[in-house]
């Protein structure tokens, strides 16, 4: 998660979001997380899996890219470093497309 903030910061001033979904965990244990750790972009939990269901989230970490009319527009699955020039540049190419 620490390349996720730093690529949160990088694209704080664009118009880019991350959301962060917690499956199934419990509220304070992920609250505790986050501050401990000083992650600032958005979580939320998702403790009936309606979300994860809705988007057939099938292992975890998984994120989800979605442009800002709503449409999905990348999936990637497993843990990778966000915080490289090449994913800078497929995220840029995405959200522009």
């Amino acid at each position: 998660m620490p390349s996720l903030e730093k690529l949160h910061k990088k694209f704080k001033d664009d118009q880019f979001t991350f959301l962060a979904v917690n499956v199934g965990e419990i509220r304070e244990t992920v609250r505790k997380f986050i501050n401990d750790n000083g992650y600032s972009f958005l979580n939320i939990l998702d403790e009936s899996k309606q979300v994860s269901t809705q988007y057939r989230v099938r292992s975890h970490p998984m994120k989800f890219l979605i442009n800002k009319n709503g449409d999905l527009i990348g999936i990637a699955t497993g843990y990778r470093d966000w915080n490289t020039d090449e994913m800078i540049v497929l995220i840029r190419t995405l959200m522009h497309s």
